[in-house]
C-alpha cells in the first residue's frame, strides 16, 4: 500500500470514529428530551394531584376491602346510563351519577328515566348542574343559585321527594368562597380517566381503563361520564377488573360517610 492510501485510509477511519461519537452522543441527548418530554402533565383542573385534601375520603371499610367511588358526570344518558348501571349491578356495585338538570327534565334532552332506573339499583344522584354552560369560579350568583336550585328540581320532577346532598361544580371549578356556602358537599375525584379525550379515539377505551387502572388505590374518587359509547365500555372492563382485584365500588356517600358535611369540599386536589 503506497503512502498516500494508507494515510486515506487513516482519515476514513478517523472520520468513521467522529461520525460515531457524534451519534452516540445524539442518541443520549434524544433520550434525556424524550424523558423529560414524557413526564406526566398534570392540569390545573384535573383533579389527581399529589396535595391531599384532609376531606379527602378514607373512611376505613368494616368489611376490610379496599373501596373506591365511581362518579359519572354530564348524563342521564337515555341508554347508556342503563348499561352502566346494569353493569354495576353484576356485582353488586353502586355508583354516584352527577346529572345535568336540562338532560333530566327533557327541556334538552329526555334522560330522567334513565337516572330513574340508575336509582332504582340503589345509586346515588346528586347535581352537576342545570345547563353545563356556567362555571362557579366565574359566574354571577343568580346564575349559580339558578344552576343548582333547577337541577334539584328537575331531579325532584322525575323522583318527587328525592333531596340529593351531593354537588359537583362544572369542571370542577367553584370558588372558596362558594363552597363554604354551599348547601351541598362539594365532591371532586381523586382519579380523572380522562375519558372525554378518548371518547371519540381509536384505543380510547383501552386508554381509558389504564387511566384508571394504573391509578386506582383504596378510597379513591374515579371519574367518569356516562355519555360516551367509549365509557361504557372501558366501565365494563373497569369493573370487572375491580372485582377481581378485590375492590368494592360503592357511592360517594357510602365512601365518605358520616364525615360528609355541607360546605365542604372532599378530594385529593
Amino acid at each position: 500500500m503506497t503512502k498516500k492510501r494508507k494515510a486515506n485510509s487513516l482519515r476514513s477511519v478517523f472520520l468513521l470514529l467522529i461520525a460515531f461519537c457524534l451519534c452516540f452522543s445524539g442518541c443520549n441527548a434524544k433520550k434525556e428530551i424524550d424523558d423529560d418530554f414524557g413526564k406526566e402533565f398534570v392540569p390545573v383542573m384535573a383533579g389527581n394531584n399529589a396535595t391531599k385534601n384532609p376531606n379527602s375520603a378514607n373512611k376505613p371499610n368494616p368489611n376490610g376491602k379496599k373501596r373506591v367511588a365511581i362518579t359519572y358526570d354530564d348524563g342521564p344518558h337515555v341508554t347508556r346510563t342503563k348499561l352502566i348501571a346494569d353493569e354495576l349491578e353484576k356485582y353488586g356495585f353502586h355508583a354516584t351519577f352527577f346529572v345535568v338538570g336540562n338532560r333530566v327534565d327533557g327541556t334538552k334532552y329526555n334522560g330522567g328515566q334513565a337516572m330513574l332506573y340508575a336509582l332504582e339499583k340503589g345509586n346515588e344522584i346528586a347535581i352537576h348542574g342545570y345547563t353545563h354552560g356556567a362555571y362557579y369560579n366565574k359566574c354571577d350568583d343568580a346564575t349559580y343559585n339558578y344552576e343548582l336550585s333547577q337541577t334539584v328540581k328537575a331531579i325532584q320532577k322525575i323522583k318527587p321527594g328525592y333531596t340529593p346532598t351531593l354537588m359537583r361544580p362544572i369542571g370542577g371549578a367553584i370558588t372558596q368562597k362558594r363552597v363554604n356556602s354551599c348547601p351541598y358537599s362539594v365532591i371532586m375525584w381523586s382519579v380523572d380517566s380522562l375519558d372525554y379525550k378518548n371518547a371519540f379515539v381509536d384505543g380510547g377505551v383501552d386508554n381509558i381503563v389504564n387511566n384508571v387502572m394504573s391509578d386506582v388505590k383504596d378510597g379513591d374518587i374515579i371519574l367518569l361520564h356516562d355519555i360516551y359509547e367509549n365509557t361504557y365500555e372501558a366501565s365494563k372492563i373497569i369493573l370487572k377488573r375491580l372485582y377481581d382485584e378485590g375492590y368494592e365500588v360503592v357511592t360517594v356517600s357510602e365512601l365518605i360517610g358520616d364525615k360528609l358535611k355541607a360546605g365542604h369540599e372532599y378530594s385529593k386536589r
